[in-house]
């Protein structure tokens, strides 16, 4: 008899192993309330002029519209007409087409229209169960370049967001800020500046970048930098919140703003006549742009310079991390 003919335990078939725990389900209730529970509080610059929009604010004051190069572009929806349905058939190869479909904000009352609305602005929440993050997305109906950087970082529509990555007891372990392409930061929850547990964020003024402290941040245009300061609070968790997954647009591939110069200037076809010199509006949360995962973002990138003056208020809650 050979060895393997022998009958015994090692020879019988293993159970698989157990799965290790992980975060507990969250129903729609539950996600609400972690996403009021850690609300972020942002500090907008002093001299800040474009805020928080409600995103379907945006959508009714603007026409769905379909670049059409050095030819008029082309409406498809007219302003105050535009509907989810419209947006949901915008797929994933918008992203890369020559012709684009794109939001085209009130050209009649642009400037009214830039200025935002913090008061009817909403808490726009996501929590993914996959990466066990709790994302908070900030809409903004117009983005203003750092000054210096001229038109090429000006757009309609500016998307932003933070995530706060969580432990299995449904608590952060660290905050990750979007900013620009190079320069999205993460900071370990116990170095993230927090007032009573809840996330403090600064606003980079115009270009809304943010950022874990005031100061001078690095920005893709070097030598030109992003400035950010003690300036005007606004409490996130005062807003109604939202799931932006519920929301009837989610997913859509849209421009959320009018097709710009830059972009074209990319794919060599710049109209060198017609070009405003504008950057085209960004396309908005969908399953490609949720999270900032874990490895997305640089742990050790710090302002260019020391902070700026402390104009924190006389009765600043007590926060050991300044």
């Amino acid at each position: 008899m050979y060895p393997s003919d022998i009958p015994g335990p090692s020879r019988l078939p293993m159970s698989p192993l157990p799965e290790p725990p992980g975060p507990p389900a969250l129903t729609p209730i539950q996600q609400q309330e972690l996403a009021e529970r850690y609300a972020p509080i942002l500090y907008f610059h002093p001299m800040e002029e474009n805020f928080l929009q409600d995103p379907n604010t945006f959508i009714d004051q603007s026409s769905l519209r379909e670049d059409k190069h050095y030819m008029e572009d082309g409406t498809l929806s007219g302003k105050g007409k535009v509907t989810a349905e419209d947006l949901l058939e915008i797929g994933p190869a918008n992203d890369r087409s020559e012709t684009p479909k794109f939001l085209d904000h009130d050209d009649e009352n642009l400037d009214y229209a830039r200025d935002g609305d913090l008061k009817n602005s909403k808490n726009l929440y996501q929590y993914d169960a996959e990466s066990n993050t709790l994302t908070y997305h900030f809409f903004y109906s117009y983005n203003d370049g750092s000054p210096g950087a001229g038109d090429v970082q000006n757009h309609e529509g500016d998307w932003e967001k933070i995530t706060l990555q969580l432990d299995d007891n449904l608590q952060p372990t660290a905050v990750r800020y979007s900013a620009h392409s190079k320069s999205t930061i993460e900071r370990s929850w116990a170095d993230a500046p927090n007032e009573n547990g809840r996330p403090v964020v600064f606003v980079g003024k115009g270009t809304h970048v943010n950022v874990p402290a005031p100061g001078h941040w690095r920005s893709d245009f070097p030598p030109i930098q992003d400035e950010a300061k003690y300036g005007i609070r606004f409490d996130v968790g005062n807003q109604p919140p939202v799931d932006i997954t519920q929301q009837p647009w989610y997913g859509t591939h849209v421009q959320w703003g009018e097709r710009g110069a830059l972009t074209l200037l990319e794919r060599f076809n710049v109209d060198f006549f017609g070009a405003s010199g504008m950057t085209s509006g960004p396309t908005g949360p969908s399953e490609s742009k949720g999270p900032i995962l874990a490895g997305q973002a640089d742990p050790s990138l710090s302002p260019t310079d020391s902070r700026c003056p402390d104009t924190r208020p006389a009765k600043w809650p007590n926060n050991p991390s300044w």
